[in-house]
């Protein structure tokens, strides 16, 4: 038998059949198991026979009169009124930080689709002049293109 079924039984109280006794006989942990279970047993039932201790002489005096002072007292109003602002200044936080979370744009390298096309053309950036990056638009330096015929695409312009 498994050490866990035997625990288990012996937990419930239920008689131990052969199987059981071969098994606590075999397994020194079972058997530790069994004499510490045993003990616990005896310590509850001892407990029981025992009366409870009486109170000291004024205790119901003394309790009464702590129980009066603290309804008297506002000190758990007072508690109360700082632990329900501590939890709106805290719900307000998470409202605040929820809300910049949301309208803030990511600043992390390709988050969204347009990042990542933007990261991806940094190439072609790079081959262009200063000019074509600046906007400047100077049509003067480029090639002339002959009347009736437009370059093909796919084509350099000669």
């Amino acid at each position: 038998m498994r050490c866990d079924v035997v625990q288990r039984m012996i937990e419930e109280g239920l008689e131990r059949p052969a199987a059981i006794q071969a098994h606590l006989a075999s397994c020194p942990a079972c058997k530790e198991y069994v004499r510490q279970w045993e003990l616990l047993c005896a310590g509850f039932a001892a407990l029981g026979k025992e009366e409870p201790p009486l109170a000291s002489l004024g205790f119901s005096e003394r309790l009464v009169r702590r129980l009066r002072e603290a309804r008297d007292s506002q000190t758990g109003q007072q508690f109360l009124l700082q632990a329900g602002r501590r939890m709106v200044y805290a719900t307000l936080l998470v409202a605040v930080m929820l809300i910049l979370g949301l309208l803030l744009p990511s600043s992390g390298p390709l988050r969204t689709p347009w990042a990542a096309e933007s990261v991806l053309s940094q190439p072609q950036l790079a081959s262009m002049s200063s000019d074509q990056v600046m906007g400047i638009d100077d049509t003067n330096h480029l090639p002339a293109v002959p009347a009736g015929r437009n370059p093909q695409r796919g084509q350099k312009s000669k």
